[in-house]
């Protein structure tokens, strides 16, 4: 299948493909895999770089239980780990694709993966209300931790290097039998003792909250159409702000600033949530969330083009608008290559310069999963899920 001009392969059948090296069988089990039977595992840990415009095949390839993952939810790698949410929660090796470890009931449906110094935070997969600690390598539980008799963890927001942080529901403060005051939460990931907790307005939900916490400051999102700042030490809000139609996306905090994807694309200060700068699409038609990494955004817009925009200035560096796939919905970069993972329809993994957001090659599975690509970094090693299909790409 040719993509971006060029002869990207697209999986099995695809037409030629390019495979890094020989080995032992990499599909593990794996249906109608791409790369099936061959693996690229050098000695050294790097890989050779397909030719210009060619996507390397898949080191492995395995398919998870339908229904079983949770395709929105980012993944997290560590130590040679690959965790993607769902249940049961597996845990794959990044080389060879075997599960070193597998735990039913333990992940709710759409739960984040938080990750910090070797433990996974969740909470718990039988609904009494507590925050869960599993050690990420054997998937063992180290602790739980409740914040008290009237008050019950709903769902993990954030994380940084003192607390979780949680949204929760209080029982003891109900204006009928159904609807409860809601809360946020801090609880120190080593102790796992409760740091604050701060009450948000009533018709708040418990469920439907996305944060980011950055320095100083915890940012979420809500479908009430908020964005709130709150400080982390306390849980003092700092302000909020309506933000418009549009609410189910992480923030994306950078340099002091907070991210507002939409028609423009606006930077505020996290601090006082004025405005700072302001992009206009140039006649195209708006923008998805960024991702930030090391002073640059990099951000998808409506009409599939991918954008490298300076965090403090606003301006832009390049347009990439050469795309045969939609638009990535996140990125990473690994040395001089941008990745994306992008949506649902007409997907994949797309590969950029990142000096001039030159399209380097472009790779699908050519399935009708129906859900979105998700893309980690794991070494030399690209993990990739799209819906229940898992993969590792190398990363050349």
């Amino acid at each position: 299948m040719a993509l971006g001009g060029a002869a990207a392969v697209a999986g099995a059948g695809g037409g030629t493909a390019w495979v890094l090296a020989s080995g032992d069988g990499g599909s593990d089990g794996a249906t109608d895999a791409p790369g099936k039977g061959r693996s690229a595992e050098p000695v050294d840990g790097t890989f050779t770089t397909p030719p210009a415009a060619v996507a390397p095949q898949p080191l492995w390839h395995k398919s998870a239980k339908e229904d079983g993952t949770s395709p929105g939810v980012p993944l997290l790698t560590h130590d040679g780990l690959l965790l993607v949410s769902g249940d049961p929660l597996v845990a794959y090796d990044v080389r060879t694709g075997k599960a070193r470890w597998s735990k039913p009931g333990i992940c709710r449906p759409g739960a984040q993966l938080l990750f910090h110094d070797g433990k996974v935070f969740l909470a718990d997969g039988d609904y009494e209300g507590a925050l869960v600690a599993y050690d990420v390598r054997t998937g063992e539980e180290t602790w739980r931790s409740r914040l008290g008799k009237q008050l019950s963890v709903e769902d993990t927001i954030a994380i940084d290097d003192r607390n979780v942080y949680v949204t929760a529901k209080d029982h003891g403060q109900s204006k009928s039998a159904t609807e409860y005051r809601t809360a946020v939460a801090a609880v120190s990931h080593t102790t796992g003792r409760t740091a604050w907790v701060q009450h948000r307005d009533w018709g708040t939900r418990d469920y439907d909250v996305q944060g980011t916490a950055s320095g100083t400051y915890l940012v979420y999102a809500d479908s009430n159409l908020n964005l709130t700042v709150r400080d982390t030490a306390t849980g003092g809000q700092v302000w909020t702000r309506k933000i418009g139609e549009e609410w189910s996306w992480r923030p994306t905090v950078a340099g002091g600033l907070v991210f507002l994807p939409g028609d423009e694309l606006k930077a505020l200060d996290v601090e006082k949530g004025s405005t700072v700068w302001t992009l206009a699409p140039a006649g195209r038609r708006g923008f998805g969330n960024p991702t930030a990494v090391d002073g640059v955004l990099y951000v998808s817009d409506h009409d599939d083009g991918v954008w490298a925009v300076g965090v403090k200035t606003g301006k832009r560096n390049w347009l990439c608008d050469e795309l045969d796939v939609a638009g990535p919905e996140t990125f990473q970069r690994v040395g001089s290559t941008l990745y994306g993972a992008t949506g649902s329809l007409d997907g994949g993994i797309v590969a950029l310069e990142t000096r001039t957001g030159r399209l380097r090659w472009t790779y699908t599975d050519s399935k009708a999963v129906g859900e979105p690509w998700r893309l980690a970094v794991a070494g030399h090693r690209l993990m990739a899920t799209h819906g229940h299909e898992i993969y590792a790409l190398p990363a050349v």
